[in-house]
């Protein structure tokens, strides 16, 4: 018996052997997966006793085995053979089947089920099948029945299911209820609103229970279609305007409840195409007053919205319907585009939304501009200068207030209102002063830059110095340079523009050399270069003849302001090539000037046949007379730049001697040309004679380096 126990045991342990290399023999072909190890359960044997021996088979009686590498009877992972293997099942195919299948179908048929109950309630209603309190007690309880079975589906756990059940129960009843006081005239408007306002809330409430967006999106579709399927064309605005509102309040609470922003744009979206479509198919004059009050309780809903999209849409939307419903009313439509305008401020400001801010300015400007230019006559300029001038100064002190009350950077939103309000306002008030009261727009212009220079200085004094942002500083006085250019040539006429050009270049230049500003020096001297465009082109021909007094005219006065704010300018600059260019321009035009007064003299004086020669031989003797003038200033002053200047001169004038009065004046005119300006050249020549020693001092003094 104990030897066949033993023989048993053997037995089982060959057999076990044989499965475990069995199993690596198909893990090293790829054609198998290792099984399961049995728990094998090891048996108790006697010691065997040495008189009876166990007889044991003999090795040449066991079964052959297979040859297969010592790697995978060891246990060490064989090498895998190059087969291809399937690509793993990601179940997407399967997910979006019953995506398709679940959901999108489960929504569609809703949507079409909603069209099916609006065209059978038109059918009804066209062939008299059921009467009117039938229709809407059948649809009320048609609705609540689908309420009451997505409910049950939802608690049988078909989720998405459900949610298309229940968006169609909303949907019935929003049908139902409008229905029942618009086409049947069954309830009081009181109680149509008060109902509808309880299935927005409903819809809402079992958005929230069943955390479905999809159950408010299919009651908000169905709502906003509803006045659009069951339309008789009659006009009702303030039950079609007050439905929309309160589907736009359940959308926009649902939005903050579980940041569903989505609502947002279908909200917006729904009320701006319902609004523009009445405000261009119903829109009559006698209904202005709803139009602008329901457009002004629109904005202010939608002022609360999350996406910047919206907040700027709305901004421009809510100006462009306010300047269609009041066109013909000018007191309304101020007043209200400026309280819009100023909403749009606010909410920049608080909602940190500065973008809005530019847009509420272009919005009101550019909706002014359409509106007036369509206004039937003209407007009571009293009033709408007085509202436009309070919507200036709302852009105007929202940049300060940001920087000083807020005490933040300004950006470029900031920088476009400071910028662009000046020139919109300007354009509107020129444009209504331009008729009859032109002789005030130079000093409005005036008024106006004098009023940008303060906000620029005061931003400037208020700013930290170790945080000063230039920026809107230079942009202030630029938009102020600006103004005060404009209003030379808007306040005066002729010679007096360039007059007020140079005394205003003059002044930014001293402005320019206080503050350190470069910016200004150099708008300083373009004025000055359209000063000396302007007395080329305009005013050297002041005079068509020369009726006029020498060194006593308009002209002369003119050319003399200039060449004065130019050498003010020039010592106001200090040293520096600009300073230099300013102060011989200077002496250019007072010597040009003195040439048009020569040769006007001359025009009076010779006769026809001399006046070329004598106009000629004046110049030549006023450019020697001149020269001489500068060298002398430049010996009494000790200044080089008067010496080498006159010295120049005297180079012009001796070139014309030679080149030109010498063989073009007749002989009295030549003798008396030859005559003076040698006098004066020897005169000059004497000078230089006389002070040699000091100049040349004061040329190492005025040149060390040299």
């Amino acid at each position: 018996m104990d030897a066949l126990s033993e023989a048993i045991v053997r037995l089982i342990r060959r057999h076990d052997e044989s499965d475990r290399r069995f199993a690596r023999i198909e893990m090293a072909l790829g054609i198998g997966v290792p099984p399961r190890q049995p728990e094998v359960i090891p048996l108790e044997r006697e010691p065997e006793p040495p008189s009876a021996p166990a007889e044991r088979a003999p090795e040449s009686q066991q079964p052959p085995v297979a040859q297969v590498p010592s790697e995978a009877l060891d246990g060490a992972p064989p090498p895998q053979p190059s087969v291809p293997q399937p690509a793993p099942d990601s179940g997407r195919p399967r997910e979006l089947e019953t995506q398709v299948g679940l959901m999108w179908i489960s929504r569609i048929g809703a949507i079409t089920l909603i069209f099916f109950v609006a065209f059978f309630f038109k059918y009804a209603v066209d062939n008299q099948w059921i009467g009117e309190t039938g229709r809407i007690v059948l649809g009320i309880l048609a609705g609540l029945t689908c309420l009451g079975i997505g409910d049950r589906i939802w608690r049988a756990g078909h989720q998405t299911y459900a949610q298309a059940v229940c968006g169609l129960g909303i949907s019935v009843l929003y049908l139902s209820f409008y229905a029942s006081f618009a086409f049947y005239h069954l309830l009081a408007q009181s109680m149509a609103f008060a109902l509808m306002a309880l299935t927005t809330a409903f819809s809402g409430v079992l958005a929230l229970h069943y955390d479905s967006p999809a159950i408010a999106a299919l009651g908000l579709i169905g709502g906003y279609l509803t006045p659009i399927l069951l339309s008789t064309g009659e006009d009702r605005p303030v039950i079609l305007f007050g439905y929309i509102l309160l589907l736009d309040a359940g959308a926009m609470a649902l939005v903050r409840v579980r940041q569903w922003l989505k609502f947002e744009f279908l909200a917006f979206g729904a009320t701006t195409v319902l609004y523009f479509a009445w405000l261009t198919t119903h829109f009559t004059p006698e209904k202005q007053t709803v139009g602008g009050v329901f457009a002004l309780l629109f904005y202010a809903l939608f002022l609360f919205a999350d996406h910047p999209a919206i907040l700027i849409s709305v901004q421009l939307l809510a100006t462009a319907a306010l300047a269609e419903v009041w066109k013909s009313n000018a007191v309304l439509y101020l007043a209200s585009t400026t309280a819009v305008a100023a909403a749009g401020l606010v909410a920049a400001d608080i909602r940190k939304r500065a973008a809005m801010a530019p847009v509420a300015l272009g919005a009101f400007w550019a909706l002014y501009a359409s509106w007036y230019s369509s206004f039937a006559g003209e407007p009571a300029l009293g009033t709408t200068l007085a509202f436009l001038t309070v919507a200036f100064l709302l852009f105007f002190v929202w940049p300060p207030w940001r920087t000083l009350g807020r005490k933040a950077e300004l950006q470029a939103p900031e920088l476009l209102v400071l910028s662009l309000n000046a020139v919109a306002y300007y354009g509107a008030v020129y444009k209504l002063l331009a008729v009859d009261y032109h002789a005030y727009l130079g000093l409005f212009t005036v008024a106006l830059g004098g009023l940008y220079v303060a906000l620029g200085v005061e931003l400037w004094r208020q700013a930290p110095a170790e945080r000063r942002d230039e920026r809107p500083v230079l942009l202030t006085l630029g938009v102020s340079l600006t103004l005060i250019t404009l209003a030379a040539p808007i306040q005066f006429t002729a010679y007096r523009i360039t007059i007020g050009w140079a005394v205003e270049a003059a002044a930014l230049t001293w402005i320019g050399k206080r503050a350190h500003s470069e910016r200004l020096m150099w708008a300083a001297f373009f004025i000055f270069v359209l000063v000396v465009l302007r007395l080329w082109f305009i005013d050297s021909w002041i005079y068509a003849t020369p009726a006029y007094t020498a060194l006593w005219n308009a002209r002369f006065l003119t050319f003399l302001v200039a060449a004065a704010a130019l050498w003010a300018a020039a010592h106001w600059a200090g040293a520096g090539t600009r300073a230099l260019v300013m102060y011989v321009a200077g002496h250019m035009v007072l010597l040009w000037a003195l040439m048009l007064e020569v040769t006007g003299w001359a025009e009076r004086t010779a006769a026809p046949q001399n006046l070329t020669n004598l106009e000629a031989t004046s110049i030549s003797v006023l450019m020697a007379v001149y020269a001489l003038a500068l060298i002398a200033a430049g010996v009494l002053s000790r200044t080089f730049i008067n010496r080498v200047f006159g010295l120049g001169l005297i180079g012009l004038v001796v070139a014309k001697l030679y080149l030109y009065d010498v063989w073009l004046l007749v002989r009295i005119y030549r003798i008396a040309a030859f005559g003076l300006l040698g006098g004066l050249l020897l005169i000059t020549s004497y000078v230089y004679s006389r002070y040699r020693e000091k100049i040349e001092a004061w040329w190492n003094d005025e040149h060390p380096a040299a």
